[in-house]
């Protein structure tokens, strides 16, 4: 599991990066509907949010790990 969950976060990590900038372009290019848009702005904040506790709880699981606990 120690090697598992930084490879994990590191697929996250990346694949939420290109669902944005997915979510950007749509928004930018395509005249995407405001109920469309603001639905787009959800799930990236969603997103967002995610990415910030799954970092958090990853440099706290690799401090607990090093420590030897």
């Amino acid at each position: 599991m120690i090697i598992m969950f930084p490879k994990f976060y590191k697929v996250f990590n990346y694949s939420t990066i290109v669902i944005v900038l997915v979510f950007l372009i749509l928004i930018l290019t395509i005249p995407v509907s405001r109920e469309t848009t603001i639905i787009l702005l959800v799930i990236t904040l969603i997103i967002f949010i995610a990415r910030i506790v799954l970092r958090i709880y990853l440099k706290s699981y690799l401090k607990k790990n090093s420590k030897g606990e």
